[in-house]
């Protein structure tokens, strides 16, 4: 049991930098994002390198959010508390629509070390 436990452990060490949070524009998800420090997302959503860049911004209810991954693998895009789960096969774009004004939390469910956070303004 033990050995197993550990065996997990360092498993998860060893494969959770490569799911990173990223960079760009503020939290990395955490409960730090706020309207005040969010970026404004004006163009696209990247994904590089197993990472969401902004991973902390802002959009207005109803926009057309641009995600483009750039990395070879296929990632997700998928927003907590909606229906917002779209596939991004690797050297793809795809677009989701901004759900309802409020706080969400948005990851790779293939890879939930790629996490952030997306304010929805009225």
């Amino acid at each position: 049991m033990t050995k197993a436990l550990l065996a997990t452990v360092a498993v998860l060490a060893l494969t959770g930098p490569a799911c990173g949070g990223g960079s760009g524009g503020g939290s990395g998800g955490g409960s730090d994002c706020t309207s005040q420090n969010a970026t404004t997302l004006s163009g696209t959503l990247a994904i590089k390198d197993f990472a969401f860049s902004p991973t902390c911004f802002s959009v207005a209810s109803g926009s057309t959010i641009s995600v483009a991954n750039s990395d070879a693998r296929a990632h997700t895009f998928t927003v907590r508390g909606t229906d917002i789960d779209v596939q991004v096969s690797g050297g793809e774009t795809a677009e989701a629509t901004a759900p309802a004004p409020g706080t969400y939390h948005f990851l790779c469910t293939i890879h939930p070390g790629m996490k952030g956070t997306i304010i929805v303004q009225p």
